[in-house]
């Protein structure tokens, strides 16, 4: 029986371990994001690996397609607990793959938020205040929004969790 075991690979080798093992008929997922990269005044959305230096592998339990893996170029090691390799859920892919867009195959923010919709603080100091979205002010998902308070709006900027469509 086959389980998904998460495989550390050598800094930024994701890719030639990805390829290597797909040669193998290995079946791997490395699941992408997209973030922007700041270079010359240009403003260029990039994709990079979702969780760097490491990958997932569908394998059977068996020493021979394990040795394949661990000996594998631009593996460093699959992840052991007492000299086992641990078996992840697979619910765990699969929820994974399904936060991906269809076309492009990279996970996206799962919330979005579009200029001018409406939103309420959730938690924090600003509970409660309502406020208008304004824009993604990075990739680590914080938020700007526009906040009334006395006759006047004010920028806030805050983490993406913290909100919720009012």
């Amino acid at each position: 029986m086959k389980h998904w075991y998460v495989v550390q690979t050598n800094p930024r080798e994701e890719g030639v371990a990805s390829s290597v093992l797909k040669q193998q008929g290995l079946d791997i997922y490395q699941p992408f994001m997209q973030r922007y990269v700041f270079h010359a005044r240009k403003k260029t959305l990039k994709r990079y690996p979702l969780f760097p230096n490491y990958l997932f592998v569908n394998v059977s339990e068996s020493e021979e397609e394990l040795h394949k893996v661990r000996w594998c170029r631009g593996v460093r090691r699959i992840l052991l607990d007492n000299y086992t390799p641990v078996p992840i859920d697979e619910d765990f892919i699969v929820g994974l793959r399904s936060l991906e867009d269809s076309e492009e195959g990279i996970i996206k923010k799962p919330v979005e938020f579009k200029s001018g919709d409406l939103v309420r603080v959730k938690a924090g100091p600003m509970k409660d205040l309502q406020g208008v979205f304004e824009s993604w002010d990075s990739d680590e998902g914080r938020v700007k929004i526009l906040i009334e308070m006395v006759s006047n709006q004010a920028k806030v900027v805050l983490h993406s969790s913290l909100l919720e469509k009012a």
